[in-house]
C-alpha cells in the first residue's frame, strides 16, 4: 500500500513537472518607421513602450506598436541610443556610445530634450542604464584609466555623480548589446557584469559605495567572449547570459544562476542554445519564466536559469516584460520591434 502510494505522489509530481514545461511563444511582428538596429528597450505597460538605437532613433508607442512617434535628436544622427530608460509615457532618458557622452531628458514625450550632462574622457564607452525606482539610477561605461567609469544620479537623471569601482582586468570590458549589464535592485544592490579575460559580476550592497569582483565560470577565452546580460528576480535568485556573438551557435559554458545574491555561480545544467545577449523574468500572478535571447533565436527557463529549454529561433537583440503579465516585446536589427506572449497548456 505505502508502495502504491509512492508510485501515484512520483507520477503526479512528475506530471506537474511535465506540464510546467508546456508553454507556447507568440511573436506579433509589428511595423516601425525606423531601420535601425535597436538596443534600448523601456516597457511602461502593454500600450506605452520606448525604443531607442542607432542613427539617434528614439521612438515610441502609446497604442502597442500600432503606429509610433518619433522622438529622435535630430543633431545625434551619427550616435547609438543603446542606453535608454523611460518612467512613464513622457519623461525618458537616453546616453548614447559617443564621447563626449551626453545625458538626455525628455519630460515632454520625446517632443524636446535637454542635455543634464555631458562627460568627456579617454575610453568612455557607455554600455547600460538602469533605475530601481524614478530617482535612483546607474549607467555604466568600458573602463577608464584601468577603472569601470559608473554614474549615479538620486534625483531621476537631473544631476551625476562618479562611484569608485574596483581596478578593471587588462582588457575587461562590459557589452551594449540588450542594455542589460547592470542589475538594480530596490535597497540598494547592484551588479555589473562584464566580459574579456574574466566573466566577472561586480557587486555591491550600498548604492555603489563599495565593490567586490567575483568570478563567474562563463567562458572567456576571447576578447568578446564573457556575460552579456544579468537579471536577479530578487536579492539571491538571478541568472547571467553571454557567449560570444561572433559564434553565435556555441553554447559551451554561456549561462549561470546564482542563490546567494551572486556570491558564487554556477553553471546552467543544460545550457542556452546559443550565444543570448540579454535575459529577463516574465511574471504574472502564477508563474515566473526567464527568458533568453540572442540574435539567433531563444531560450526558456522555469527553474531560474538551472535548465534552459530551446524556444525558438526568433532572433532580436533584447526583450522586456509587461509588468505583471507573461507578456513583452523584443527589439533588434532592422527596426524590428515583435509583441511577445506567453501561453500556457
Amino acid at each position: 500500500m505505502n508502495n502504491y502510494l509512492l508510485t501515484i505522489s512520483l507520477l503526479i509530481i512528475l506530471s506537474a513537472c511535465k506540464k510546467k514545461e508546456r508553454y507556447t511563444f507568440h511573436f506579433t511582428s509589428l511595423d516601425t518607421p525606423t531601420q535601425a538596429s535597436i538596443r534600448g528597450l523601456s516597457v511602461i505597460n502593454e500600450y506605452n513602450v520606448w525604443i531607442s538605437g542607432s542613427g539617434g532613433s528614439v521612438f515610441r508607442t502609446n497604442d502597442g506598436g500600432k503606429s509610433w512617434i518619433d522622438c529622435s535628436i535630430s543633431k545625434e544622427k551619427e550616435n547609438d541610443f543603446r542606453s535608454l530608460h523611460a518612467f512613464d509615457s513622457l519623461r525618458a532618458i537616453v546616453i548614447g556610445i559617443n564621447n563626449p557622452a551626453i545625458i538626455y531628458l525628455t519630460i515632454n514625450g520625446g517632443n524636446s530634450w535637454t542635455e543634464m550632462d555631458s562627460i568627456s574622457t579617454t575610453g568612455l564607452f557607455f554600455n547600460s542604464l538602469k533605475f530601481n525606482n524614478n530617482t535612483d539610477g546607474l549607467a555604466v561605461s568600458d573602463p577608464v584609466d584601468d577603472q569601470f567609469f559608473v554614474i549615479q544620479t538620486k534625483d531621476g537623471g537631473q544631476n551625476w555623480i562618479k562611484c569608485k569601482l574596483p581596478k578593471a582586468l587588462k582588457g575587461e570590458s562590459n557589452f551594449a548589446a540588450s542594455n542589460t549589464c547592470i542589475e538594480y535592485l530596490a535597497g540598494g544592490k547592484v551588479w555589473i557584469a562584464c566580459g574579456g579575460p574574466k566573466s566577472q559580476v561586480y557587486k555591491t550592497n550600498d548604492n555603489g559605495l563599495s565593490w567586490q569582483a567575483i568570478t563567474s565560470p562563463i567562458t572567456s577565452k576571447q576578447a568578446a567572449d564573457g556575460i552579456y546580460s544579468i537579471c536577479f528576480r530578487n536579492e539571491k535568485q538571478g541568472m547571467i547570459v553571454g557567449g560570444n556573438y561572433q559564434y553565435p551557435n556555441e553554447n559551451d559554458s554561456i549561462a549561470c544562476y546564482s542563490f546567494d545574491g551572486g556570491e558564487s555561480w554556477n553553471l546552467a545544467q543544460k545550457m542556452p542554445s546559443g550565444f543570448r545577449s540579454c535575459v529577463q523574468y516574465f511574471a504574472d500572478k502564477s508563474d515566473t519564466i526567464a527568458v533568453a535571447m540572442g540574435k539567433t533565436g531563444f531560450d526558456y527557463s522555469f527553474d531560474d536559469g538551472i535548465n534552459w529549454h530551446k524556444g525558438g529561433t526568433n532572433g532580436y537583440y533584447t526583450i522586456r516584460a509587461i509588468p505583471g503579465l507573461l507578456k513583452g516585446y523584443a527589439a533588434g536589427a532592422d527596426g524590428r520591434v515583435a509583441y511577445v506572449s506567453i501561453d500556457r497548456y
